[in-house]
């Protein structure tokens, strides 16, 4: 099911610039060790430890990050070694083109089950939005452990930070950063009852099933594609045609900017955040599934990939039919997407 899951993520990361080959290379490498086992909420003791997997890159990196297998799996040891208990079960933090794989190479290693109910059923772009809300809990003090950089270069590192989730997440982005792109995560041990209202149970069934339709007519192109996700996530076409340009910058060091496809506009800040017709028109704000669609190959089209000349399909599935984390649900969190894309968010959002 592994490529099923792939293809569903790239769908539900709604423009996410996560690399799928590198999500690929660790489904398969954990899927050669030990098939990892997936439950469902309900059959794990709701006073379980759950440990949420995660990869943090750094938004400018300039080129490939490197990637250790073996920086997965020592996150979850640095955070054992730090003195939490044996982990009931592992989640990966979002259901995106390569979110949706995280926990799968540690699970198969340590022999410990995946939850299908990871901290948001959709791409984000911050780590806030996967927290499934406990930054807003003050008596929460967050534990992030992290690995990775490349021991040939002198640049490994690994670690542990406690503190505040919004500091932690920072300063984890950073160290991302300092060791050229790319940190495996292990991070906020919670009560396994807390993912049944706070996390998003079933996600990742979702995905795999609308990996399974979209395998089933890729072959057809961008139409058949888009039929097939249509037909598991109720949504609609926006608009179709030619991208004629994309206004492209770095803000809070990620790829942001706005695709322009004839009368229609689509923002961006890593995920595809707005979709307008005209200047006043506003027709999907995020968390609402924004999906473009290669209108000749049907692959879905990311926002750092996203140029003019390509032929596009726009879609969109309202946020009421899509399954989301409490970090979805939390107005303050919307805010720096305010500022970064100069669009207002919250006033089309019932948060």
């Amino acid at each position: 099911l592994l490529e099923e899951a792939l293809l569903g993520g790239s769908i539900l990361g709604g423009g996410d610039d996560s690399s799928i080959d590198d999500a690929l290379m660790l489904g398969e490498l954990a899927l050669k060790i030990n098939s990892p086992v997936l439950l469902d909420v309900e059959d794990i003791d709701p006073n379980g430890t759950v440990i949420t997997c995660a990869t943090v890159t750094c938004p400018h990196r300039k080129k490939a990050p490197f990637a250790n297998p073996r920086a997965h799996v020592r996150s979850i040891e640095l955070l054992l070694e730090s003195g939490l208990q044996r982990p009931a079960a592992l989640i990966p933090n979002e259901c995106g083109s390569g979110g949706v794989v995280n926990g799968w190479l540690q699970a198969a290693i340590l022999g410990l089950p995946l939850v299908d109910a990871p901290c948001n059923g959709r791409g984000h772009p911050t780590p806030e939005m996967g927290s499934m809300g406990l930054h807003l809990l003050q008596e929460y003090q967050a534990v992030q452990a992290f690995a990775g950089g490349d021991p040939t270069q002198g640049t490994y590192i690994e670690g542990v930070l406690r503190g505040n989730v919004t500091t932690v997440s920072a300063m984890v982005r950073q160290d991302a950063c300092i060791v050229g792109g790319l940190l495996a995560v292990a991070r906020n041990p919670v009560k396994a009852g807390y993912l049944q209202e706070n996390a998003a149970p079933g996600a990742i069934k979702l995905a795999i099933g609308l990996g399974k339709a979209v395998k089933a007519v890729r072959s057809g192109g961008g139409d058949a594609v888009t039929d097939a996700i249509l037909s598991v996530l109720p949504g609609e076409v926006l608009c179709r045609g030619r991208v004629d340009a994309v206004d492209r910058f770095t803000a809070g060091g990620m790829d942001s900017g706005t695709a322009y496809v004839g009368e229609y506009s689509v923002s961006f800040w890593r995920e595809y955040m707005t979709v307008e017709h005209g200047e006043e028109e506003r027709l999907a704000t995020f968390p609402d599934l924004i999906t473009v669609v290669d209108a000749e190959t049907g692959m879905t089209i990311g926002s750092s990939e996203i140029a003019s000349d390509m032929d596009v399909i726009v879609i969109a599935v309202s946020r009421r039919r899509l399954l989301l984390g409490a970090g979805m649900r939390s107005p303050d969190l919307f805010e720096p997407v305010e500022k970064v894309i100069g669009k207002k968010m919250l006033q089309y959002l019932d948060l």
